[in-house]
């Protein structure tokens, strides 16, 4: 009798090896994996020749890095900001008057743009200390229009509504960037340093406690950790990557204006990266890949847009509130 019982366990156990071995071999495989999508980004240009479709994917990875870097202040901080269209314009905008008037090669141009966006999000970041919640969404909110503002009255250092234009084109180390080609293998190299510094940092004790504070900020407090130092920090972080962005724009469509860093643009990034999903470093990429998709397929609706995006939005936050990719999964 108990040999023909364990008999009819036999066929469960053996499902029960082979899923673990399937779930093991899956997990051994994550580096194959990893290298498989690194030669298919780099081999895509070679794939999709149509420059129309290429420069979309472009966009994808200018707001991979802008959602990232939000993500961080968001999803892992836990403070929202509906300002970060600011941030990517100081950086646009510090780029394209450091090339054109000053005579700045791209890169330096670059480093400045994101250390100002840096240092401007430290400051904003400042009040947090005694303003937060919706209190210190509505000062981003705030410091986002001041900026757009500014960049529009200030005809004499910003050229005004007119923006500025004439932008030349960016030379890194004798590489002369010019094709949609050139411009996705750099939005890529920008990406991949996103991408590599922000798992360092989520992984480090400041990412720790970073959500430390998102998931109990008294308690977080009480623990040792000073609250007020790192949501500052946090802050600036990923403004700094906003500018490297905006510096990225400058370059990719040689002119800069105050449109291009509405509140709306704010908005868009805040909807990515939640139907993306929060607190993971790789899921804001899908909520930019759907939206990004969704804007150009109802290009021809362009006044519904908006309303559209809303709707996607709300039918993620229905079914899958945590995200499309807001899973531990696929955490870092």
């Amino acid at each position: 009798m108990k040999n023909t019982i364990s008999e009819q366990k036999k066929p469960f156990n053996d499902l029960k090896n082979s899923k673990f071995k399937y779930v093991l071999n899956l997990a051994k495989n994550k580096k194959g994996l990893f290298v498989l999508l690194t030669l298919v980004c780099i081999l895509l240009p070679n794939i999709i020749t149509n420059m129309y479709y290429l420069g979309i994917i472009n966009y994808m990875i200018l707001y991979s890095i802008l959602c990232m870097g939000l993500n961080l202040i968001l999803g892992y901080a836990g403070l929202l900001s509906l300002g970060h269209a600011a941030f990517y314009g100081l950086g646009g905008y510090a780029t394209a008057i450091l090339i054109t008037r000053y005579g700045f090669s791209f890169l330096p141009a670059m480093i400045i743009s994101g250390i100002i966006a840096l240092l401007f999000g430290m400051l904003l970041g400042l009040p947090t200390r005694k303003v937060r919640g919706d209190y210190f969404c509505l000062l981003t909110i705030a410091f986002g229009e001041i900026f757009r503002l500014v960049a529009q009255a200030w005809i004499g250092f910003t050229n005004g509504a007119m923006g500025i234009v004439g932008i030349p084109i960016p030379n890194i180390l004798g590489w002369s960037i010019r094709t949609e080609v050139d411009f996705y293998y750099l939005g890529l190299m920008l990406l991949a340093f996103t991408y590599f510094t922000l798992s360092l940092l989520v992984h480090s004790r400041f990412g720790r406690a970073f959500i430390a504070i998102r998931e109990d900020e008294l308690a977080a407090s009480v623990m040792g950790i000073n609250t007020a130092v790192y949501k500052i920090i946090v802050f600036g972080i990923g403004c700094f990557y906003a500018g490297l962005a905006g510096s990225y724009l400058a370059v990719y469509q040689t002119t800069i204006t105050p449109s291009n860093f509405r509140l709306e643009e704010s908005c868009l990034m805040i909807i990515m990266v939640i139907v993306g999903g929060m607190g993971s470093l790789l899921a804001p990429i899908a909520g930019v890949l759907v939206m990004t998709l969704a804007t150009e397929y109802f290009r021809g609706i362009a006044e519904y847009r908006m309303l559209i995006i809303g709707v996607i939005m709300v039918v993620v936050l229905l079914f899958r509130p945590q995200g499309i990719f807001g899973t531990s999964a696929f955490k870092g």
